[in-house]
């Protein structure tokens, strides 16, 4: 599993990993009861503090996408429900402004984003 931290970055290092976690499980790289890397592990291969890496395994069991089983390890669950459209939406809305706030302090326009990400959309229909 490989994870690239960004330490210049305004976002906490624990929500760069959920995130990267996030985006391989829509992306079919890390199908359900895949074993997540070690608590350890992660956090030698990422040159981080376990604790950093605890919370961020905490937050994806937390957010359904991951189960923590003492002694065990760390792994993937199945999706969980669909959202009704309207708390979808909300929620997808709450992204893009991110994404677009993040994407103006990296200096691109706004058509670029809307670029990449149906050129993202296409690449993940494809992989299915």
């Amino acid at each position: 599993m490989r994870i690239y931290l960004d330490h210049h970055r305004g976002e906490p290092i624990y929500r760069q990993i959920v995130e990267a976690v996030k985006l391989l499980i829509a992306r079919g790289e890390l199908a359900e009861g895949t074993k997540l890397p070690s608590i350890r592990e992660l956090a030698s291969q990422l040159k981080i503090n376990t604790r950093t890496v605890v919370k961020a395994y905490e937050t994806l069991d937390g957010a359904g996408l991951a189960v923590m089983q003492h002694g065990r390890g760390v792994f993937v669950t199945a999706p969980q429900s669909v959202l009704p459209a309207r708390e979808r939406r909300k929620v997808l809305s709450e992204l893009a402004q991110r994404l677009l706030a993040e994407a103006t302090r990296i200096g691109a326009t706004p058509d670029e984003v809307v670029e990449i990400v149906q050129a993202a959309a296409q690449d993940m229909v494809t992989k299915r």
